[in-house]
């Protein structure tokens, strides 16, 4: 075959660099929430087209979708990783309590869980990202609940709670951490009294 039988395709070229996006809106979510961005803004910040995103990502729902999955593997997955081991309950809890309290010292840095605050947004979200979402909330307390019971099976859980309520209530102790770090209340304060609703648990 020559090289003058090789057809270009057609329409223009594609440019857009799909893991930028994903970055620049995720920072722009997360640092100022979905509610008080457009989509244009997310284009401008970004120096693409809106027809351009939405060739990529079909809608801003889509977008949003793509931004929660980056932030779930980025971010969250790690996070699951460490309730998977073996470390002993105390230590886990206290790995778990670091994580969600930590804060990062540059200017500008995003404070809080995107997915907390994107959840606090209901009335900006699309079909998709409120189906995905719920699979990453439904995940997150499976492994809370898969934590606990192997906590029980070696003594280190001796809290008078069923494995379900114990999951339902640390996703509750967290989100309620992230929730105070957005609203700018001071880490070492929400870390303290994220050790003390978790004292209950050990």
């Amino acid at each position: 075959m020559s090289l003058d039988s090789i057809k270009s395709p057609r329409g223009r070229p594609k440019t857009l660099d799909r893991d930028h996006v994903l970055e620049v809106a995720m920072n722009s979510y997360w640092k100022e929430g979905v509610g008080n961005l457009s989509l244009n803004e997310i284009c401008r910040r970004c120096d693409i087209s809106k027809p351009g995103l939405y060739r990529e990502f079909s809608n801003e729902d889509g977008l949003m979708k793509a931004v929660i999955l980056k932030y779930h593997q980025e971010v969250l997955s790690p996070v699951q990783h460490m309730l998977s081991g073996d470390a002993p309950f105390r230590e886990t809890l206290g790995n778990l309590v670091s994580f969600a309290t930590s804060v990062d010292d540059s200017e500008g840095a995003p404070k809080g869980c995107l997915l907390i605050k994107i959840c606090e947004a209901q009335m900006h979200l699309g079909e998709a990202t409120r189906a995905q979402i719920d699979l990453i909330q439904d995940q997150a307390l499976a492994a809370y609940k898969q934590w606990v019971e192997h906590a029980k099976a070696k003594g280190e859980f001796s809290a008078d709670m069923s494995s379900e309520f114990a999951a339902t209530y640390i996703d509750a102790q967290l989100s309620n951490a992230s929730s105070q770090l957005a609203r700018g209340v001071d880490h070492e304060t929400v870390r303290k009294l994220l050790l003390v609703a978790f004292s209950m648990l050990e």
